[in-house]
């Protein structure tokens, strides 16, 4: 069917260039702020999210950043799929990025994270699944 003049009729969705999408169909980027600058990355580039009240800063190779989107929660259900497994009320972390596994006095867990600068605390109450999620 021909487009009405004057208006342009849009290629089937099939012949549309695709966006680079992971297997749930959503964008890999996310957009972190520093000052008046708005840096997009794509998600495997941060190491660490982490809550501040309800904002949620990004550790990334090129530094830390404010995250666009507010609220960790928002953050772990968009990212679970990309291998971020939050470990603590306050820390997503790319399981990629993990270097090191440790146990403290009383069983509990510290990840250190490539680039990161210090060592990630495990709750508790997800240290089982994230030692299963690390193949450990």
């Amino acid at each position: 069917m021909d487009a009405p003049p004057g208006r342009t009729q849009l290629a089937p969705a099939s012949a549309r260039p695709q966006q680079r999408e992971d297997a749930l169909g959503e964008q890999r980027r996310v957009v972190g702020i520093k000052g008046d600058r708005q840096v997009l990355f794509d998600i495997a580039e941060v190491i660490v999210a982490e809550a501040v009240g309800r904002a949620v800063w990004l550790r990334t190779d090129l530094g830390r950043f404010r995250c666009a989107t507010d609220g960790i929660d928002k953050i772990d259900d968009k990212y679970a799929s990309c291998g971020f497994v939050r470990v603590h009320r306050s820390y997503l972390v790319n399981l990629n990025r993990v270097r090191e596994v440790s146990r403290k006095d009383g069983g509990e867990l510290e990840l250190t994270v490539e680039n990161y600068g210090w060592i990630v605390p495990v709750s508790r109450r997800r240290a089982k699944f994230v030692t299963e999620a690390l193949g450990l």
